[in-house]
């Protein structure tokens, strides 16, 4: 049930008051003044003063809010286009309300008020419907908490103020570029080959079964389910740790962060769409990490929490040295804009070689970017630096080389 607050003016009870006097003014100037321009001047008065006294002591505790937006999927930057929906469940006449969406504080402040605030005509309908837009939204898990309602006379003598509680979430995702997805080679180790192959000769861990499809292994194939339904089977296995592919995201604070979230976003759908599994991480305070991302599901609740992914201060290197999930690696994808000493010591630590680490610096497109002296010395160490601009991430892996 939607809790409801009703709210009178501190002053309410004298703009009562003030009307009750201004009417008994109206009436003693008729009665003493008398003939017909007073009276009728009186009697012209008393239908507004009425109403006013009237919608004093009329409830206004009966609305209710619906909200309904036309975007099906908003992402950063798109338009949010919301319809309210004002409904009570009696006709008293009301001349006007005034109806103003409660927006959250420090995420929509560039919004002109006028753009959700309305005054709506309501005379003895039951229900009113308005709708606003709001431009440029920005990437995040908004919550919108309710409406103040506003109800006044003719004159603004007497207001009530309600406010509706009436929660919805608007979720809003990345700004999703195209991005032609490449999985780069790995360098190998000594001794990484040999270990790969003796690792092919065991048996995988079955994950499931599937149907059966062209061009599959015989020894793959499921004979206990095929025995009981005489439908051809084929087993699917976890996928090798040591043979996968990590997408890390720095989230301390820089000017970019907003596009570091967007090209995450981005390298994860190409690859989704390419039928590439990927591992995710969000490196801050406390990893999140998504393994083994195949299905659109997986994807999609992976970019609900790139919807909410905040900056935070940490101290890399402490934290994500020897990482266990990043040290099983066989490629790292660090995404950042401001390359750290302690990221580097990090992975240095952390990747099986420091050739296998790429680091995706996403850099102004206006200017000639000059190498920092912190990317020099990741280069030295065998680590690949690719430079992305901030509005073009479409050949972000074709100019990354061989990996």
């Amino acid at each position: 049930m939607k809790k409801q607050y009703t709210r009178l003016s501190s002053s309410a009870l004298f703009r009562l008051v003030f009307v009750i006097v201004l009417l008994i003014v109206a009436f003693c100037y008729a009665l003493l003044q008398g003939g017909f321009t007073s009276w009728f001047i009186f009697y012209m008065l008393v239908p507004p003063f009425v109403y006013s006294i009237v919608l004093w002591f009329m409830p206004i505790s009966q609305f209710d809010v619906r909200r309904s937006t036309e975007n099906r999927r908003l992402e950063q930057h798109d338009t949010l286009t919301m319809t309210v929906t004002l409904t009570r469940n009696n006709r008293l006449p009301l001349l006007y309300v005034i109806v103003e969406e409660v927006l959250p504080k420090g995420v929509f402040d560039t919004v002109e008020q006028q753009e959700t605030r309305r005054l709506v005509a309501v005379g003895f309908r039951k229900e009113v419907t308005w709708t606003y837009a709001i431009q440029d939204v920005p990437r995040g898990e908004h919550q919108l908490v309710g409406v103040y309602v506003t109800v006044t006379d003719f004159f603004g003598w007497v207001k009530k103020t309600k406010f509706i509680e009436g929660k919805r979430t608007v979720i809003v995702f990345p700004k999703i570029q195209p991005v032609v997805y490449k999985k780069l080679l790995r360098y190998k180790t000594p001794g990484s080959a040999q270990a790969l192959q003796s690792r092919l000769k065991d048996t995988n861990v079955v994950a499931g079964i599937r149907d059966y499809e062209a061009g599959d292994r015989m020894s793959w194939i499921h004979w206990k389910s095929f025995a009981k339904t005489g439908k051809l089977q084929t087993k699917e296995f976890e996928p090798y740790r040591d043979d996968s592919t990590w997408i890390v995201l720095d989230t301390l604070p820089n000017d970019y962060f907003e596009v570091q979230v967007a090209f995450a976003a981005s390298v994860l759908a190409s690859a989704q769409k390419q039928h590439e599994s990927l591992s995710y991480m969000t490196a801050g305070t406390r990893p999140y990490v998504a393994q083994n991302l195949q299905t659109n599901e997986q994807l999609q609740n992976l970019m609900v929490h790139l919807a909410g992914v905040q900056p935070n201060t940490f101290d890399a290197q402490k934290i994500y040295s020897y990482n266990e999930d990043l040290r099983q690696a066989a490629l790292i994808h660090f995404i950042t804009a401001t390359l750290t000493h302690e990221w580097v010591e990090a992975l240095s630590n952390t990747a099986a070689t420091p050739k296998n680490c790429v680091i995706f610096v996403l850099v102004n497109p206006k200017e000639v970017h000059v190498a920092t002296a912190v990317e020099k010395r990741a280069a030295t160490r065998g680590m690949r630096i690719v430079y992305v601009p901030a509005n073009h991430f479409a050949a972000a892996f074709l100019e990354g080389g061989k990996a």
